[in-house]
């Protein structure tokens, strides 16, 4: 099976990094200790089994036995404790929240691991199953005492997973071929996958009609292309569902300057014309987003918020009152917003948000980078005013809303708290929620938790994502894994 790739992904190893091409491609290679089936149940895949005691304060998996790593290491329960404590926890965005509940994990034995938890957690389980928070490296090659980040391993993977890496080559392609030794009787179907490299839009929908590929995936589906390969009887073009819930959003650095004030970033936010943007970026796939929890969690979701509906009248008596008066020119300050040039829609957003705000006498510089520049720059240097992407806001809040909001988390790392922004107050009601066991609680304390952040408004939420794919008629299997990262190893060709 060929699948599409927009651009090279930065890593293949998705314990430090939440790059989506990066996660999928990782799902194929590595695991994690659980999976979950197209409804969302946990099923088993390097735990065979698992108990949670009855004050859901331990859980203790059992691994099958004899698995290895594709070098022929043997994989060990130390694997899973190492990788999850000291790679994950560290470096990933989701892992960070997922993982703050979490005492201790430790593995009395090879084939046992022990999470010891200081408070119950709803939705660790679940999270387990997440390549984005959860995925479990070789401890062999990555307990070196070097930083994870510069490893070797990150380009050439050795994992435990249904495929092995055999070759990527920069701008071109990721070659996998089937796992002769996989632990799971029967997977994977497929003998090789092939991630083709193509940057063009229109080039990915010429190539799926073509057949030289085969799959499109969410992540660089090609939205202006999506009614034309529709029509196309040999393909299936449907929206993958992703527990995860994607939302388009805009980082706003907080720290100074004209978006250090709450004032004005409510302004600029009643400047964009969001339903503009969803249906010329977005080609209206999606919903214009409330707040920071998508409407794909409809549990959590709520528009009982602050509304920042399109209107330029409101903004430019916002940003008068703030402080900010329109100069001779007719100019009242400049900003900067970047984004990953990968992440199609935001080139048009950006543009459109460009004409939204010289109309209220705002200057914009548009900075569309590479994938690393991009990062570096956002997460690391903190090196922007606006900064653009899609980010999960799922399975869970304490795992994708969280992470990016509370203080605890400004750190110089991808998917965490880049807008610089803390609220003591907002913080106490996260901490409530993650460890509150009755869900109509835990949804009114993330109700609050909304509610507080669309008033501060440090960040600007866009639309909530829809996922449109497309593939091949005869593959099957490709829906199986509503986490959007999953492994490929139950796709298979029908005669």
């Amino acid at each position: 099976m060929v699948v599409a790739l927009p651009g090279d992904p930065p890593v293949i190893n998705s314990t430090i990094t939440t790059d989506i091409s990066s996660s999928n491609i990782s799902g194929q290679v590595y695991s994690t200790i659980v999976r979950l089936d197209r409804d969302g149940k946990v099923l088993p895949y390097l735990a065979k089994s698992w108990d949670i005691s009855p004050d859901g304060l331990t859980y203790t998996f059992h691994l099958y036995e004899g698995i290895k790593w594709h070098d022929g290491t043997p994989f060990t329960a130390e694997d899973v404790a190492w990788s999850l404590w000291n790679v994950n926890k560290k470096y990933n965005g989701p892992a960070s929240g997922l993982l703050a509940p979490v005492e201790s994990i430790t593995a009395p034995d090879a084939d046992t691991v022990v999470f010891k938890l200081k408070y119950p957690s709803p939705p660790l389980l679940r999270g387990l199953a997440y390549f984005n928070s959860s995925t479990i490296v070789p401890k062999h090659l990555f307990d070196n005492g070097q930083d994870p980040r510069n490893n070797p391993a990150n380009l050439k993977p050795v994992g435990t997973g249904p495929f092995v890496f055999k070759e990527y080559k920069k701008g071109s392609h990721i070659i996998l071929e089937k796992n002769p030794n996989f632990h799971l009787e029967g997977l994977p179907h497929l003998d090789r996958l092939v991630f083709q490299i193509i940057p063009n839009e229109g080039a990915r929908s010429i190539a799926l009609e073509k057949g030289d590929i085969d799959f499109i995936p969410y992540y660089a589906m090609p939205l202006g292309e999506t009614e034309t390969l529709r029509k196309n009887k040999e393909l299936v073009v449907t929206f993958a569902k992703r527990m995860i819930a994607g939302e388009y959003m805009a980082f706003l650095n907080t720290r100074e300057g004209p978006l250090a004030k709450k004032e004005v970033r409510q302004a600029l936010y009643y400047a964009l014309n969001r339903p503009d943007m969803l249906e010329k970026a977005g080609f209206g796939y999606g919903k214009i987003s409330a707040g920071p929890v998508s409407s794909e969690q409809p549990i959590f979701y709520t528009e009982d918020v602050r509304k920042y509906g399109y209107d330029p009248a409101l903004a430019n008596k916002m940003l008068d009152e703030a402080g900010y008066p329109r100069g001779a020119d007719g100019k009242r300050f400049k900003l900067r917003v970047s984004f990953d040039l990968k992440e199609g829609p935001m080139n048009d957003v950006a543009r459109l948000m460009r004409v939204n705000f010289a109309a209220v006498g705002v200057d914009l510089e548009i900075m569309g980078m590479d994938s690393g520049a991009w990062r570096d720059t956002a997460f690391k240097d903190w090196n922007f005013d606006i900064t653009m992407g899609s980010f999960s806001t799922g399975p869970d809040p304490a795992v994708g809303v969280e992470r990016i909001y509370v203080c605890r988390n400004i750190e110089r790392l991808m998917a965490r708290n880049a807008s610089g922004y803390c609220n003591p107050q907002l913080d106490e009601i996260f901490d409530k929620a993650s460890r509150e066991g009755d869900e109509a609680k835990r949804v009114a304390l993330y109700r609050e938790v909304q509610k507080i952040l669309v008033e501060d408004a440090p960040h600007w939420w866009l639309w909530d994502r829809y996922y449109p794919i497309a593939f091949n008629a005869r593959l099957e299997g490709l829906l199986d894994d509503p986490t959007g990262y999953g492994a490929f190893d139950v796709v298979y060709w029908k005669n």
